[in-house]
């Protein structure tokens, strides 16, 4: 393993190097629990007979730390097709001037607003000089659609390198925590792992609710006990971007709201420092982003370094970037393919960016078939490079690296309840030691995910790519056509885990190289449909925050403000409103007996559901009935309701036992005597696994 001196509360309290592990447990019982995760579980437990062996406390990735939701906001909501503005919605005309002005009148009063751009399509190119098409660099700025199936954000240009369609940051250029803005203040004692406090030789600059960055250095020693030699001496070390919750004086000591994911040595200069302000509680939502295809030939795995290029072009084009930016969120975002591209393509290159950003809630989103997938960087649907932030309900189709996590102040991020599928390439941790991230309730179909040695590449060696990170209960659908039949590999430097597979293609491959032994903990031998809990994430939320916050993991969510109907002579339409789920509903809308919806859903797994629909009823409500398949799931349901009331009811169960897309027609079949219309308010769909 190579010299190991200091590393003791760097990753973990022992290293028990000597113990045999990646060989799966023997069969249990159902259900069943991990050695790792006992029903008393608490934060810094570690397996007994093994202190190396341990979970994180995940529970603080998403918004606010998850003790909210992203709030809907109805408040100043400036409507671009309306005076002053006066938008074209018809992607005739170019208006990125417009609602770049919008953003910025939305941005210059207290408490931001919200920039709303109605149905039809918005044509945008960045402007000359500039590096995006739109920018929010306030904070308090929603950017919002009708629906992801109503509001389109075409961008126009076909040279995007290192552009951007939605950039969101206080500032134009890049920010960094590994860039000081105040005086370093070094730590006077080591932080170990998962450490929520402190020591430093003052406090007098850090005051209850102060944001900073813990960090150090990637010395020659520190690079030299991670196995990479002196490769990694030009990387910034690790750093947390933290808020100070308390304050000891007399002991000089800060207390953090968020645990460390690595230990920090004074040997590698730890220390403490402020850096410039993020952004908070801005978003986007509800709308579709596509982007103009590159016509310019060009297109291999190393033309984007080649000018002239297509691929030159596209290199690192990317549809939203969210960087230096705490508590944001982006949800109800798809991309489309605009209908001016003749090949089957949404985007140039990569999808939603998280950089330096922190506590951000990517939910309910939908990134598919990038342009150009070749080296350096181009491909990424979902690029994950801050920390403590969440990514659910989402799903990513045909990217080079689908889900990826890369550099070294990416920890604590929660993928949660996602799909993954056709990569061209692996989801995976990418590069240059993402310690501490966790990957749950992941659908792969046609997709392998990899937490793998990566030492041949990159200009600067991506080495061992990540530690303590969790793949927990994974849903292997459909093995990719390309490397063998393993659906997870795991090869991580130190301690790793793989707790829990289920579906058709279950195979791990927790195998080694010099730089990773001792093999992973691979707990597999019994079916994750029996795991308990479920879900790591949200065990976790509810026995910190004592209450439950997110839906069960056996829950497949469908928003309907996100599906588009592909049934004949649809006259629905979406809205946002404060008390739908996620702040967006369809209204089926129709004044007689014999209307359809239908909607076409991708399951993620073969089994039995539970159907679940969401519903706002009132007095001007239908009565309707769904059939999935052609098949009636349950009876008529009558949507009438003498006041307001959002309401779920569970129809029946459907079965499905192949992974091809499923009919879900929704028919007006009458209604009540009280009600005065035909119509019915679909929020969204639910799938139970039973």
């Amino acid at each position: 393993m190579g010299a190991r001196k200091g590393l003791q509360g760097l990753l973990g309290a022992g290293l028990g190097w000597m113990l045999a592990v990646g060989t799966p447990v023997a069969v249990q019982a159902a259900p069943w629990r991990s050695v790792l995760y006992p029903e008393g579980w608490q934060p810094g437990d570690t397996r007994p007979g093994n202190a190396s062996q341990f979970l994180h406390d995940f529970s603080y990735a998403g918004y606010r730390q998850r003790q909210a939701e992203p709030p809907v906001r109805m408040d100043r909501v400036l409507d671009v097709t309306q005076a002053p503005y006066f938008a074209d919605n018809t992607g005739a005309s170019d208006v990125t001037a417009v609602l770049q002005q919008a953003l910025n009148d939305a941005g210059a009063v207290a408490g931001g607003g919200v920039v709303y751009l109605p149905r039809g399509t918005y044509r945008v190119a960045p402007p000359t000089g500039k590096g995006y098409a739109l920018h929010i660099g306030k904070s308090n700025v929603v950017l919002r659609g009708q629906g992801a199936t109503a509001t389109f954000l075409y961008n126009a240009a076909t040279d995007m390198r290192f552009k951007r369609v939605i950039l969101v940051g206080p500032r134009e250029s890049t920010v960094s925590w590994t860039s000081a803005a105040t005086a370093s203040v070094a730590l006077t004692q080591d932080a170990p792992n998962q450490a929520t406090r402190v020591q430093v030789a003052s406090v007098a600059s850090f005051p209850v609710g102060s944001w900073v960055v813990v960090r150090a250095d990637l010395t020659a020693a520190r690079s030299g006990e991670l196995n990479m030699g002196t490769s990694w001496t030009s990387l910034p070390g690790p750093s947390f971007y933290r808020r100070v919750v308390a304050v000891d004086a007399a002991t000089r000591t800060l207390t953090l709201d968020i645990p460390l994911r690595q230990g920090l040595l004074m040997r590698d200069a730890a220390r403490v420092y402020g850096i410039p302000a993020h952004l908070t509680e801005v978003g986007i939502e509800h709308l579709s982003i596509g982007m103009r295809e590159n016509p310019t030939p060009g297109t291999r795995e190393e033309d984007h370094s080649v000018p002239g290029t297509g691929a030159y072009e596209m290199h690192d084009a990317a549809a939203v970037r969210m960087n230096h930016v705490v508590d944001g969120w982006v949800r109800g975002v798809n991309s489309y393919r605009p209908p001016s591209n003749t090949q089957d393509v949404h985007l140039l290159s990569n999808g939603i960016d998280l950089d330096y950003s922190r506590n951000v809630t990517v939910d309910a989103c939908q990134m598919e078939k990038p342009q150009y997938m070749g080296g350096g960087g181009n491909g990424y649907l979902y690029s994950i490079r801050g920390s403590d932030s969440l990514f659910k309900d989402s799903v990513a189709f045909g990217g080079r690296h689908n889900f990826d996590f890369r550099s070294m102040h990416t920890t604590g991020n929660v993928l949660f309840n996602n799909r993954s599928s056709n990569g061209d390439k692996v989801s995976d941790f990418h590069m240059h030691l993402s310690a501490a991230n966790l990957v749950d309730n992941t659908t792969l179909y046609l997709e392998r995910f990899e937490a793998a040695d990566r030492t041949p590449y990159g200009s600067v060696s991506h080495g061992v790519t990540t530690t303590q990170s969790v793949f927990w209960n994974t849903n292997g659908a459909k093995p990719p056509a390309y490397g063998g039949s393993s659906m997870v590999r795991s090869q991580q430097y130190g301690q790793g885990y793989v707790i829990g597979m289920r579906g058709s293609a279950t195979n791990v491959d927790v195998s080694v190289t010099t730089k990773t032994a001792p093999a992973d903990l691979a707990e597999v031998a019994t079916s994750g449909n029996e795991l308990v809990p479920q879900s790591l994430y949200v065990d976790q939320t509810q026995k910190r925050l004592g209450r439950a916050v997110e839906h069960d993991a056996r829950a497949l969510v469908y928003q309907a403000e996100n599906l588009k109907p592909t049934s004949a002579g649809d006259l629905s339409s979406t809205t946002v409103e404060t008390g739908a789920e996620l702040g967006g509903i369809r209204y089926h809308n129709t004044n007689a007996v014999g209307a359809k919806v239908t909607y076409t859903l991708y399951p993620r797994t073969v089994g039995t559901f539970a159907v679940r629909v969401l519903t706002k009823r009132n007095s001007g409500r239908g009565q309707y009935r769904l059939d999935v398949g052609g098949v009636a799931v349950g009876g008529t349901r009558d949507e009438y309701s003498s006041g307001t009331a959002y309401a779920e009811v569970e129809l029946g169960t459907v079965t499905f036992t192949d992974l091809e897309p499923k009919l879900f027609t929704f028919t007006v079949v009458g209604k009540n005597a009280a009600s005065t219309g035909y119509n019915v308010a679909l929020d969204a769909i639910r799938l139970v696994r039973r």
